[in-house]
């Protein structure tokens, strides 16, 4: 029990001795826009509960509830704007541990982010600790423009403009940490730390000799934590709860709470809010649906997934396909 409440104290002092820091008040790139259709259809709240491929991502601490092999892949346009591609995979190592990996990738030409990243899970006394190791790569500006594009402004403009258009790349690397526990059999709680050290490091240029880009810098991706609770009415009925403090000026506050239902071993009803704290109608809704096919080839699970985000600004959708074998 000693080694449980040590653990958690140095979580929470890690996490408030990065919250000291200087860092960027709101990510401009590699944005956590909530991978996974099943999170998703919860609210968002998932950090308590954690039990399937997705844990890679929202609380690696989660692998060590991996029983089978199981691999997913996600599609979203968020906000009718960006494409997102998410593919994650885990496996069982044994002893209460799991490994797991993930690919996000996002954009076009114009920039285009990718984020790979491996994750384990192991359970400690009683405790799941988990670890994620992230890194970063980006290009931008490789888009062609063409003068017929910017027909609003003037000729001389459209031409410095394209004389002048930057280009670059950037490579980084990020670390999040993850814990559960199942303070009772059918309820768990979760605490995640997302980017704790996570720098990104650029490198942009313009072909006209003449002008000057802003070169080599860096910046770092914000942290952020996490805390969530699962608790389960019976095996097919799952109430979830995360909370999100507001660590730097100009972000909320965020609860989110969602609910699974299954019914029949098949059909799956989700449903969730993400309350941001402010005085701004900035709500976020969510419906979710899915279907568990473990019967059509023996010894595999299918898992396809649905979700649907009322935002203020777009609504956005998300599919899923997962195996579990």
């Amino acid at each position: 029990m000693k080694f449980k409440k040590y653990l958690l104290i140095v979580f929470i002092l890690f996490g408030s001795q990065l919250f000291a820091q200087d860092l960027s008040e709101i990510p401009g790139a590699f944005v956590d826009v909530g991978f996974g259709a099943r999170p998703i259809g919860m609210g968002g709240a998932f950090v308590g509960l954690a039990n399937d491929v997705n844990s890679v991502v929202w609380n690696p601490a989660g692998l060590t509830k991996i029983k089978n092999y199981a691999t997913a892949f996600n599609y979203t346009n968020q906000l009718g704007l960006i494409s997102y591609d998410y593919l994650a995979g885990a496996l069982p190592l044994g002893n209460s541990q799991g490994l797991g990996f993930y690919l996000i990738t996002t954009g076009d030409k114009a920039l285009r982010e990718w984020t790979i990243g491996t994750s384990y899970g192991r359970n400690i006394a009683g405790v799941s600790v988990g670890v994620s190791f992230k890194i970063r790569f980006a290009s931008f500006g490789n888009n062609e423009l063409s003068e017929n594009d910017f027909t609003v402004f003037e000729p001389d403009e459209i031409s410095e403009g394209i004389n002048n258009q930057v280009k670059g790349n950037a490579t980084g690397f990020g670390f999040d940490l993850g814990l559960r526990y199942d303070v009772l059999k059918n309820l768990s709680v979760g605490l995640r730390l997302a980017d704790i050290y996570s720098p990104v490091f650029w490198d942009s240029k313009i072909d006209n000799t003449a002008k000057q880009s802003k070169g080599k810098y860096s910046e770092l991706v914000p942290f952020e934590s996490e805390f969530g609770a699962a608790y389960s009415l019976s095996k097919d009925f799952i109430f979830v709860l995360d909370y999100v403090p507001s660590l730097y000026k100009g972000t909320s506050q965020k609860v989110k709470a969602g609910m699974e239902a299954v019914f029949f071993d098949m059909v799956v009803l989700r449903g969730g809010v993400q309350n941001i704290i402010n005085n701004i109608n900035d709500e976020k809704y969510s419906l979710g649906l899915g279907l568990n096919l473990n019967g059509i080839f023996e010894d595999v699970g299918i898992y396809i997934n649905y979700s649907y985000l009322f935002e203020e600004l777009a609504n956005s959708q998300r599919f899923g396909l997962g195996l579990e074998f």
